[in-house]
């Protein structure tokens, strides 16, 4: 190859890269997509919907939320993770698919390691046991000893097979030595309103958002939050722990994620953008209205929590036995 043509080359190359950093550095200039893995309604739809309101504020640009529900949530993540890395498709992905799924489904389709570019966490959840009205127990107490007078025949509902509520729910049940009725549903919206016309008898919810907003119209009751410490949306209600289960605790988790190989500079923009959102006094105070606690971090330490996490669920999976499809 002659000096000339090697020169031609040379400029070429050195054109797409600089339209590469230009793009990049012009982000966003058109309309975001969040993928939110579950129907309207839930508590993860609640809480994307305010993170994309506060990123079309801090990006200039629309935020506009795509729920694509199923799965427990793995629905939207694969969606997610065949998504273009160009910034332009983000999503609000769940401890569930995150940190629970890979330990017990078989045929995923991703994987979580490889498959996303992590932004941020975004809030962590203090769950709980929620009870129709209509059920005769109102502490864990009571609802051990009806579960072991009635093996079998006390329904919960979660948002989906290998959902945290199913694993929540499933390791209360080990520990207190009792029998459940898994009910998985494809949202929370829906489990709500079949826990409300008592078709369910329970259902572990991921955050309070649920409760609080059902609680003071006496149609449910919450039987006992799962977090280590008693929630501050709820501090009259014990938690599993002090309720006879000292080592028990499950807290949820969303975080903000792009597809893998996401450029540095959209990835840095973007968590700055969500984590001086998730810092904004009316943004937290709305967030702990909801039940849920704002946890904006750094790339490094989402990184660093999630592998904790991995550790932690893949311990209670195996623990449990349970293995999907």
């Amino acid at each position: 190859m002659n000096f000339k043509r090697r020169s031609i080359f040379f400029l070429i190359g050195l054109i797409g890269m600089t339209g590469a950093v230009f793009a990049q550095s012009d982000y966003p200039n058109k309309p975001i997509t969040l993928i939110i893995p579950f129907p309207a309604g839930g508590v993860t739809d609640v809480v994307g919907r305010e993170v994309a309101k506060n990123l079309t504020k801090y990006l200039k640009q629309p935020v506009v939320v795509e729920n694509k529900a199923g799965a427990g949530g793995n629905i939207g993540t694969l969606a997610l993770a065949r998504s273009k890395p160009d910034g332009y498709t983000l999503g609000i992905l769940t401890v569930s698919a995150m940190s629970i799924a890979p330990h017990i489904t078989k045929n995923l389709g991703f994987n979580p390691e490889k498959d996303f570019t992590p932004i941020t966490n975004v809030v962590r959840t203090d769950g709980a046991i929620l009870a129709n009205s209509s059920t005769p127990y109102n502490t864990v107490k009571e609802l051990v000893v009806y579960a072991k007078e009635n093996p079998g025949k006390v329904s919960y509902a979660s948002v989906g097979n290998g959902s945290i509520p199913h694993l929540t729910a499933e390791m209360f049940a080990q520990q207190a030595g009792i029998s459940l009725l898994h009910v998985p549903y494809k949202g929370a919206a829906p489990a709500l309103q079949d826990l409300l016309a008592n078709i369910i008898n329970l259902s572990f919810e991921t955050s309070l958002v649920s409760a609080m907003g059902n609680m003071s119209s006496g149609r449910v009751k919450i039987i006992a939050t799962t977090g280590p410490q008693r929630a501050a949306a709820a501090p009259n209600v014990p938690t599993i722990a002090e309720s006879g289960y000292p080592n028990f605790s499950a807290q949820g988790w969303f975080g903000l994620f792009g597809p893998a190989n996401l450029p540095p500079a959209i990835e840095d923009a973007l968590n700055k953008a969500t984590t001086a959102a998730l810092r904004d006094p009316e943004v937290i105070s709305r967030f702990e209205k909801l039940g849920v606690i704002p946890d904006p971090l750094t790339q490094a330490s989402f990184i660093s929590f999630m592998q904790v996490e991995n550790k932690k669920w893949a311990a209670v999976a195996k623990t449990l036995n349970l293995q999907l499809d």
